[in-house]
C-alpha cells in the first residue's frame, strides 16, 4: 500500500509539475508578448488578430491532439471494423470542433475585454469629466497604440480647454470689476443730484461732469473688450495695404502733443519707412505705446518714437524717460487687466487692455515685440515688422544695420 501511495504521488507530482512548466511557459510567451506590445508600436486590429490567431492555433491544436489520440486508442483494440472506427472518429472529432469553438469563443471573449479594458477606463475617466472639474485626464503609461495617441491628444484638447475656460472666467471676473466702479460712481452722482443737487449749480455741474468722464469711461472699455472679443473669433478685420510708417508715427506724435504739453515728444528715424498693414490698426498701436509711456512717464519727462529700416526688419521703438518696470512683470505686460501696479490700482488711469489689443495686432501683422525695461531708467518696446517685396528689392546701403539700431535706440 504504501509503495502503490508512493507510486500515485509521485505521478500526481509529475502531472503537476507538468502544469506548472507549462502554465510558466504560456505566461512567458504572453509576458514576452505584452512587453514588446508596450515597447513596440502596434495597431489594435493587429494585437487582436495575432492574438486570436495564437489562441486558434493552440486550441486546434489541442482538439487534433485528441482526435489522433483517439484514432491511435481504437487502432490498438485491434478488433474495431472501418465503419465502427469511422462513426466513432466522426462523433469525436465532431465533439471536438465543437468544444474548440467553445473554448475559442470563450477565450476570445477574455482576450478582446482584456484589450479592450483601456477603452473602458478612458470612457469612464470622460464621463467623470465635468464643467466645473477639468482636471480628470487620461492615462497615457499603456502600450502604444492608437488608444495612446487618443489619450495623449484627448489630454491636450483638455489643457487647452482648461486654459481657455480658466481665462474666460478670469477675463468676466475682470470686466465686471472694471465696470463695476464707473457703474457705482455714476450711481453714487445719480443719487447726490437728486438730493441736493438740484439746486446747487455747483454740485450739478460736478455730478454731470463726472457722470460724463465715467460713461466715456465706460465707453472705452466696452470698445476696447469688443475688439477684443472680434480678436479671439476672428471676425476682427485687417486690410493690408503698403502704408508708410513713418508718417503714421508723426501723426500720432502732432495729434498727442496738442492734447499733452506735460512730456516732450521726438520723433526720430528715416522719412519714408513702408510696410504692409493696416493703417487703422497700426495707428492704434502706436497711440497704445505712447499712451502707456505717458502714463508711467512723470511731466518734463521725454518720449522718443523711432521708425527705421534696417537690414532684417522694419523697426518701430517707443522709448520712454519714465519710471520703468520691474523684471517679474515684464512676463505679464501683455496679459489682459494687467497692471504693473499693485491689483486694480486705477491711479494710472488705464484699464490694464491696452497692451493685450497691442499684442494682438503686432502679432495680427506677423511683427515681433520685445520690451527692454530698467527700474528708474524708463521702457523701451521694440516692434520688428517683417519686410516686404519692396523692401527687398531695394539697394542694400539704405538698410541700416539692426545692432547700431539697437545701440541707439536702447
Amino acid at each position: 500500500m504504501k509503495l502503490f501511495k508512493f507510486i500515485f504521488s509521485f505521478i500526481g507530482f509529475i502531472i503537476k509539475l507538468l502544469f506548472a512548466i507549462l502554465n510558466y511557459t504560456f505566461l512567458s510567451i504572453f509576458k514576452v508578448i505584452a512587453f514588446y506590445f508596450n515597447k513596440l508600436r502596434f495597431s489594435i486590429a493587429f494585437k487582436i488578430n495575432l492574438l486570436y490567431g495564437f489562441l486558434y492555433f493552440i486550441i486546434v491544436s489541442l482538439t487534433y491532439l485528441v482526435s489522433f489520440a483517439s484514432i491511435f486508442y481504437f487502432l490498438e483494440e485491434g478488433n474495431v471494423s472501418f465503419n465502427e472506427l469511422t462513426f466513432y472518429l466522426s462523433w469525436i472529432v465532431g465533439i471536438s470542433i465543437l468544444m474548440s469553438l467553445v473554448l475559442f469563443l470563450i477565450f476570445g471573449k477574455v482576450v478582446v475585454k482584456k484589450m479592450m479594458y483601456p477603452l473602458k477606463e478612458m470612457t469612464q475617466t470622460v464621463e467623470n469629466i465635468k464643467e466645473n472639474e477639468l482636471k480628470e485626464r487620461l492615462k497615457t503609461s499603456g502600450a502604444k497604440d492608437e488608444l495612446k495617441d487618443l489619450a495623449i491628444n484627448f489630454n491636450q484638447l483638455m489643457d487647452r480647454l482648461q486654459s481657455f475656460i480658466e481665462r474666460q472666467k478670469q477675463f468676466v471676473s475682470d470686466a465686471s470689476h472694471e465696470l463695476r466702479t464707473p457703474i457705482a460712481v455714476i450711481e453714487g452722482y445719480a443719487n447726490l443730484l437728486d438730493r441736493w443737487g438740484k439746486e446747487d449749480p455747483k454740485i450739478l455741474e460736478e455730478g454731470i461732469q463726472s457722470i460724463r468722464d465715467e460713461t466715456q469711461n465706460m465707453k472705452a472699455l466696452v470698445e476696447k473688450l469688443l475688439f477684443l472679443a472680434r480678436s479671439d473669433k476672428g471676425t476682427q478685420k485687417v486690410v493690408m495695404t503698403p502704408i508708410n510708417l513713418s508718417d503714421i508715427v508723426r501723426q500720432v506724435i502732432k495729434e498727442t502733443s496738442f492734447i499733452d504739453d506735460e512730456h516732450e515728444f521726438i520723433c526720430k528715424g528715416d522719412g519714408k519707412v513702408m510696410i504692409l498693414g493696416d493703417h487703422h490698426l497700426i495707428k492704434e498701436l502706436i497711440r497704445i505705446l505712447v499712451d502707456n509711456a505717458i502714463k508711467y512717464t512723470p511731466e518734463g519727462g521725454t518720449i522718443t518714437l523711432h521708425a527705421i529700416r534696417t537690414s532684417k526688419s522694419v523697426l518701430l521703438s517707443v522709448k520712454d524717460t519714465g519710471i520703468g518696470i520691474a523684471r517679474e512683470h515684464l512676463p505679464h505686460l501683455f496679459e489682459r487687466f494687467y497692471r504693473v501696479q499693485d491689483a486694480r490700482d486705477k491711479s494710472s488711469g488705464g484699464t490694464g487692455l491696452g497692451l493685450a489689443i497691442a499684442k494682438w495686432i503686432s502679432d495680427s501683422h506677423g511683427a515681433a515685440m520685445h520690451v527692454s525695461s530698467y527700474e528708474g531708467e524708463g521702457t523701451d518696446l521694440l516692434i520688428f515688422f517683417p519686410l516686404t517685396a519692396s523692401h527687398l528689392d531695394a539697394e542694400p546701403d539704405k538698410f541700416k544695420d539692426i545692432e547700431s539700431i539697437a545701440t541707439e535706440t536702447l
